[in-house]
């Protein structure tokens, strides 16, 4: 896999519509499905459909007048990554440091802590 580059929040929601459509989508749908969420003008979006090629997240093409884009990265190897560097840069990497802190700020319910137990048993019999 290549290196991902880091994107930002705004960048972000414009990936999550691409993403969600699970196709080429043009720039008017990409635009109609943000409008339904944010006040962005056409060309805040194109701005940031430009800065995602730069990094190399889409690619885009031109059909006829019409601008298609397409990921290059999927979202589960986004979401990869932005953990591993999550860890690596607050908790210096270790699993543990996180649970504890996601555990001690309420961050998990006696719920998700067996779920992850059962998660973590069936890992460890694989």
């Amino acid at each position: 896999m290549r290196e991902i580059q880091k994107i930002s929040e705004s960048e972000m929601e414009v990936m999550q519509v691409i993403w969600g459509f699970e196709k080429t989508l043009t720039s008017a749908e990409i635009l109609q499905a943000l409008n339904q969420k944010k006040d962005w003008k056409p060309t805040t979006v194109f701005t940031f459909l430009a800065r995602l090629a730069e990094k190399g997240i889409i690619t885009s093409s031109k059909k006829g007048k019409v601008n298609q884009y397409i990921p290059l990265i999927s979202e589960s190897d986004y979401r990869q990554f932005e953990t591993y560097s999550f860890l690596n840069t607050v908790h210096k990497g270790s699993v543990k440091s996180f649970i504890s802190a996601l555990y001690e700020g309420d961050g998990i319910k006696k719920e998700e802590i067996e779920e992850l137990k059962k998660w973590f048993a069936q890992k460890v019999g694989e």
